[in-house]
Formats: C-alpha cells, sequence, structure tokens
C-alpha cells in the first residue's frame, strides 16, 4: 500500500508542473459523484489530511475493527471498474499495452515497474 502511496506522491509532484490534475485512489469516485475540477481532490486531499491530524490513531484502532470481508467485496468492485477502461481501446496496440502493463504490475507486484514497461511498449 505504501509503495502506491508514494508512487502516486511523487505522479503528483511531477505531473503538477505539466499541467496536470491532482489524483488518487478517490479521483476517479468524485468525478462519479460530480466532482469536475481539480478543486474537489484538493478538497478530498484536505478532508484526509484533517481527519488524519484530528483523529490520529484512534483512526487506526477504528480502522483495524473493519470487517475483511466487506474490505474483499470493495477491492472486488474497484478491480471491476478499473478493468472499465478496457473499453476505451480502440486497437490491438493498445489493447496489448494495458495487457503487458497489467500483467507486469501483477507479477512484479509493482505499479511503477507496469507504468515503465507501458511507456516502453507504447
Amino acid at each position: 500500500m505504501f509503495q502506491q502511496c508514494s508512487m502516486f506522491g511523487i505522479m503528483n509532484l511531477i505531473g503538477c508542473w505539466f499541467g496536470a490534475m491532482p489524483c488518487c485512489h478517490g479521483a476517479g469516485g468524485l468525478y462519479k459523484f460530480g466532482g469536475r475540477s481539480g478543486g474537489c481532490v484538493a478538497l478530498l486531499g484536505v478532508a484526509k489530511l484533517v481527519l488524519g491530524l484530528v483523529l490520529g490513531s484512534s483512526l487506526v484502532k477504528i480502522l483495524d475493527q473493519f470487517p475483511v470481508g466487506v474490505l474483499g467485496v470493495i477491492l472486488l468492485f474497484d478491480g471491476i471498474e478499473l478493468t472499465m477502461c478496457s473499453r476505451d481501446m480502440n486497437s490491438k496496440e493498445e489493447s496489448v499495452v494495458m495487457l503487458i502493463c497489467t500483467t507486469i504490475s501483477l507479477v512484479g507486484s509493482s505499479a511503477a515497474l507496469g507504468f515503465l514497461c507501458g511507456i516502453f511498449a507504447s
């Protein structure tokens, strides 16, 4: 989890200089529920920061009590949602690049490695 979070952080720090909108795991959901600008992602970040600073270690205790089965179902639906991007592939070449990225990310246990292989494959 830390590896993904740090990857998002690095991506956001570099991307901001090129006009990229900040993104994280929650960014797609914000768009789905009406957020249409980078401001909604910034508000999400501020809300998470305040929540972490105010609740601190007690938040960890609350999250430890969260049922693992519910997390599994959330992960299942998140995975289904992420696979929906395959509908946007217009050619076999794009599909192959996506397949390479996914395979390398899963086998190598690193989203960064899959991302780099996808850049070189395209």
